[in-house]
């Protein structure tokens, strides 16, 4: 008669891989280690960005974006790097590609990815959390509502001469025949026209 068996769970599955495990006498079994900030890439990156700038020495002082992210990568790890100010971190990989030629390099491989999309992505980040220029002078505008209304063609033409500094011609005719008449009207002494009427 076949049995089925259950997975064991919790407590019971803890002692079913210590009964499991093979006896050694004088060493610790081993555990797996937790995957940290100092894993094997971030040693190799650390590794390979050093023997970079120490293979240049005059790099350290002509690049020194990409100096500060070896600095922050050997002291901290790449979790800090990518927290550096993303200017700092676009210059420092344009400083890594005019450096490097041969990408075969595990380490610098991994380092140009990594900051290429950490720059890319924060930058996308930033573009998406501030409005856009218009956005912001629309938002900042007062609103003013247009207010449109339908003239005759006449009056149109008689509000565009009076923009252009031209006179409509019923009132410059107006305005000659009056000056007309008022220079040939004989003037007496001491009588005031108006006063005349």
């Amino acid at each position: 008669m076949a049995q089925t068996s259950t997975p064991p769970s919790g407590a019971l599955s803890a002692i079913g891989r210590l009964l499991t495990q093979p006896i050694t006498i004088g060493t610790r079994p081993s555990r797996p280690r937790k995957a940290s900030g100092s894993s094997v890439g971030h040693k190799q990156m650390r590794r390979d960005l050093y023997t970079l700038l120490e293979r240049h020495p005059a790099s350290r002082q002509t690049m020194r974006h990409l100096d500060v992210i070896e600095r922050t990568l050997r002291r901290i790890d790449i979790d800090a790097v990518e927290a550096l100010p993303v200017k700092v971190l676009a210059k420092g990989l344009d400083e890594l590609e005019a450096l490097v030629w041969d990408w075969s390099t595990l380490g610098l491989a991994e380092l140009r990815s990594r900051l290429a999309v950490t720059v890319k992505r924060r930058r996308h980040e930033a573009n998406a959390a501030t409005p856009s220029q218009m956005e912001r002078y629309d938002s900042a505008a007062p609103r003013i509502e247009a207010e449109i209304n339908e003239v005759s063609h006449e009056l149109f033409e008689e509000m565009e001469r009076s923009w252009s500094g031209q006179m409509p011609a019923e009132l410059a005719e107006a305005q000659r025949t009056m000056a007309l008449g008022a220079a040939n009207e004989p003037t007496t002494p001491g009588i005031d026209p108006k006063s005349a009427n």
